[in-house]
């Protein structure tokens, strides 16, 4: 699995007069109006808007990306570089592809990483300073968090309004691995890392229908061979770079 060129979708033209109804297919018309109301105040606020792709053919979830949904045109929708907090490009270089079809989105989560640490090994454990990648989903005021490690175990959790975070819930998600290193060696020099995943649309209140869309944000932390630990993200937003967009995705 290799970095490759962003490819951001901007969706721009979102009102009409009696609203727009976004995509090919059309739930009931209430849930529709909301969906494409969200999607405007997003674009509105300047937020990172990505366009995901229907995918294009099986995938099979086995930490690579040479199956045909990744690969055939159009291809996935892409993070590109995750940033540090003042916007500039992060490195190590992370990265996310994202497709969907039938009843899950899928995830390809990239992480460059010269020393790869991953120690909890039961779900829903505490992952410290683990290296992972947590990825946040947002709808309305209900928050739902998706953290995974390079062993691709995985932390969900819930939080409503400025409530706690329930580790009770569970997203349904899979996920399986691919590593180039050795974990928790420090002798060794690694390379990278990187975790497919498919999400049920049903533990995020989707229907998984076009037009459909989520807030989404990406989160990373990495602690190299030297050097003080750092974090990098997608999606997020930052004091450092007030302006900066949230992300969301649409359903194409």
């Amino acid at each position: 699995m290799h970095p490759s060129a962003p490819r951001l979708v901007l969706v721009v033209a979102l009102l009409a007069a009696g609203g727009v109804l976004y995509g090919r297919h059309v739930g009931s018309s209430r849930r529709a109006a909301h969906s494409a109301a969200t999607l405007a105040a997003s674009v509105a606020r300047g937020d990172l808007v990505l366009g995901v792709p229907h995918a294009a053919g099986g995938i099979t979830l086995d930490g690579d990306t040479d199956d045909p949904g990744w690969l055939r045109p159009p291809g996935p929708a892409r993070t590109g570089d995750f940033v540090f907090p003042d916007g500039k490009p992060a490195r190590p270089y992370s990265e996310a592809r994202i497709v969907w079809g039938g009843e899950y989105l899928y995830l390809a989560l990239y992480a460059s990483d010269e020393d790869i640490e991953s120690h909890t090994d039961e779900p829903d454990a505490p992952i410290g300073l683990d290296d992972a990648i947590r990825v946040v989903f947002t709808q309305g005021d209900v928050e739902y968090a998706i953290e995974v490690t390079p062993k691709a175990v995985i932390t969900d959790s819930i939080r409503r309004g400025d409530g706690a975070w329930d580790l009770t819930w569970s997203s349904g998600a899979h996920a399986s691995r691919e590593i180039d290193g050795s974990i928790n060696d420090p002798r060794h020099v690694d390379e990278e890392w990187a975790v497919e995943m498919a999400i049920p649309f049903a533990s995020l209140g989707m229907r998984g229908e076009p037009g459909e869309n989520i807030g989404l944000s990406l989160h990373r932390c990495d602690s190299p061979l030297r050097g003080p630990r750092v974090c990098e993200g997608w999606g997020e937003t930052s004091a450092d770079d007030p302006r900066r967009g949230r992300g969301r995705i649409v359903l194409e």
